[in-house]
């Protein structure tokens, strides 16, 4: 059982070797995922986009300001523009039509992206009596996010640069992002202030993230009852936290 409140450090810790250790597997993995990779988009997508909309966004609007909604936005066209550069990369899905090479902006999109999801983890900004239920079910939230990021991540390294120091080196960096920028976001008492904008943004990528990967993962609009499932569980189990 997931206990209600982490330690920072153990946050760091769980987020580095999840992320690095899913792209690493499918370095030397040789299975065909796509099936599987696309039923665990559809679950993480619904557990995400109800995470949000039961507990995140709840909990930011307890204290109310337009201001919120603003950043909600912002960080809603902050992933736009994470996406137009890492191709879908970003949430767990790759065109490959459109994705011939690893290019520079991809990869600063990519890093970026996965930089600023896990600040909110540090942050005071909820209320004490949910502070406890808030770092878990966004922990389980993002990681779920993370792992079908990290296995697209990891194919695409072992397609274009192989089982190298290279790849393992780019893995491992993606992999620190998020405990970079939890562990900034902990270590920079002047930012704490701000934290209830940080998170309003983060909500904002959630949504745009969820909500593309629901939208995606139908192939021309045909119903899909394993993925359909996968979704009622998804928006289920984030009931429960």
């Amino acid at each position: 059982m997931l206990p209600k409140r982490l330690d920072s450090t153990l946050i760091q810790i769980l987020l580095f070797s999840i992320t690095f250790f899913a792209g690493a597997a499918f370095l030397f993995i040789n299975i065909n995922k796509e099936r599987t990779l696309k039923i665990l988009l559809s679950f993480s997508g619904a557990f995400l986009f109800g995470l949000t909309i039961l507990h995140f966004l709840p909990d930011l609007f307890i204290d109310y300001k337009t201001s919120y909604g603003l950043f909600i936005l912002i960080g809603f066209s902050l992933q736009l523009i994470f996406e137009f550069l890492t191709q879908g990369i970003d949430h767990g899905h790759m065109h490959k039509s459109k994705i011939n090479k690893l290019k520079l902006p991809a990869l600063i999109g990519l890093f970026l992206h996965a930089f600023f999801e896990a600040t909110p983890l540090a942050s005071s900004h909820v209320h004490a009596e949910n502070e406890n239920n808030f770092h878990a079910s966004f922990f389980m939230g993002l990681i779920l996010h993370k792992l079908p990021v990290a296995i697209v991540f990891g194919s695409m390294l072992k397609h274009y640069l192989g089982k190298t120091k290279q790849s393992f080196l780019l893995l491992g960096s993606f992999s620190l992002m998020a405990p970079l920028g939890l562990l900034l976001s902990d270590s920079i008492p002047a930012l704490q202030q701000y934290q209830h904008y940080f998170m309003a943004m983060v909500i904002g990528i959630f949504l745009n993230i969820s909500t593309t990967i629901l939208f995606e993962i139908s192939e021309d609009h045909k119903f899909n009852l394993v993925k359909f499932i996968s979704i009622i569980v998804g928006f289920s189990i984030s009931g429960l936290f």
